[in-house]
């Protein structure tokens, strides 16, 4: 199964780096986004033999994740050989309405037969929890050089333009020799973070931002206008994500645009 995205140029007027896929609604943007989600997965399984993929935690993925499960046209997904690394996680217990973690396990993996050995929840209350996900990141992909290269990542934004738990101003977004980090301070929204830094999540092979609703479209619009200047990962973390060797599409409803 291959299935591109028919976005004929949209007059959207946002010059966002990588491609923009425009949806009318977010029930056609969940659905887009699953299709090309289940085309990746059949193409890494069938060229690789795993699909490797980190996802995000928030309310805008519950309904893409939950779409996942029920839509007929997803039951393809190779779920038995996937594993599902975590993007960012608050250094919260497992049990907090606040992680990333369990939101996910609810949305989705306590249904999708990927055995729990394949499953990468960061363990955020150790001494050292970036170093120890390095480590299983290592094991699981094996020999590499540079970063390893997830499969598909699934980003969000915030209001501030951060992504991940890149905040502006913040200590990660300067790291480049490591790829997860604690991230902690005046300018990391309470309680400190683990996350993916710039270096891993721009060796992926695809990458989504998904921003859905009116009240992104602010931010969208301090990106396309930072754009235009250049990037600025230290004021607007999100324009960071600049792929080494893959793809970076936006995912935005109509209303996400200013529509």
């Amino acid at each position: 199964m291959t299935y591109e995205l028919n976005d004929p140029a949209a007059d959207h007027g946002l010059a966002l780096p990588g491609e923009v896929h425009v949806a009318p609604d977010a029930d056609t943007l969940y659905d887009d986004l699953g299709l090309v989600f289940t085309s990746l997965a059949l193409r890494a399984d069938d060229e690789r033999g795993a699909f490797h993929i980190a996802l995000s935690g928030g309310t805008t993925p519950w309904p893409f994740y939950q779409r996942l499960l029920i839509d007929t046209r997803f039951r393809e997904i190779p779920w038995e050989r996937t594993h599902i690394w975590i993007v960012d996680e608050r250094r919260v217990p497992d049990d907090d309405e606040r992680n990333n973690f369990k939101s996910l396990r609810g949305a989705l993996l306590e249904d999708i037969p990927t055995p729990a050995s394949q499953v990468h929840p960061m363990m955020v209350m150790k001494d050292d929890p970036a170093a120890m996900y390095e480590e299983e990141m290592r094991t699981a992909f094996g020999a590499t050089q540079g970063p390893p290269r997830m499969d598909f990542v699934l980003l969000g934004m915030g209001g501030d333009c951060h992504t991940a738990s890149l905040f502006p101003n913040s200590d990660a977004i300067h790291v480049t020799d490591r790829w997860i980090v604690v991230n902690d301070g005046p300018n990391v929204t309470p309680p400190p973070r683990v996350t993916m830094t710039y270096p891993l999540l721009n060796a992926a092979r695809s990458l989504a931002v998904l921003c859905i609703g009116a009240k992104k479209s602010e931010a969208l619009r301090r990106v396309a206008d930072q754009i235009r200047t250049g990037p600025d990962p230290v004021n607007v973390p999100i324009t960071g994500i600049q792929p080494t060797d893959g793809e970076l599409t936006w995912y935005l409803d109509a209303e996400a645009t200013g529509a």
